[in-house]
């Protein structure tokens, strides 16, 4: 099912709204080779587990464009000079990704089942 996913982000290049899906296949390859090894060891709720997310940036970074997002939110940071303020807004920022990840992350969860689930009909 994967590789069908992954042959059709290819052939597509883009997604349902125009969006470029150039890194997906890779991504989509790299992060099933994350889960064949993560899952039998941390099981499937996972969202922060500090070694899995190391390993979802790299993969972010490779091939889904994460550096240049990051690079934007610490330039307009930079502009804030007083340290409390800034630490203050980082500190929101952080917290406020953290729970979004954990809500991408188990919507990711329930889709791949409610689609594992379709092709077994």
């Amino acid at each position: 099912m994967l590789l069908w996913l992954i042959n059709a982000a290819k052939t597509s290049g883009t997604d349902a709204e125009g969006g470029d899906l150039g890194g997906a296949p890779h991504a989509l390859r790299e992060l099933a080779a994350l889960a064949s090894w993560a899952l039998p060891i941390h099981g499937v709720f996972v969202p922060n587990n500090s070694d899995i997310c190391l390993q979802i940036d790299r993969v972010a970074k490779a091939h889904l464009g994460l550096d240049e997002p990051r690079r934007e939110v610490r330039k307009a940071l930079k502009v804030i000079e007083a340290f409390q303020r800034r630490d203050a807004i980082e500190s929101a920022y952080n917290h406020l990704r953290s729970v979004e990840d954990e809500a991408y992350y188990y919507t990711g969860l329930a889709f791949g089942i409610v689609l594992a689930s379709l092709s077994t009909r």
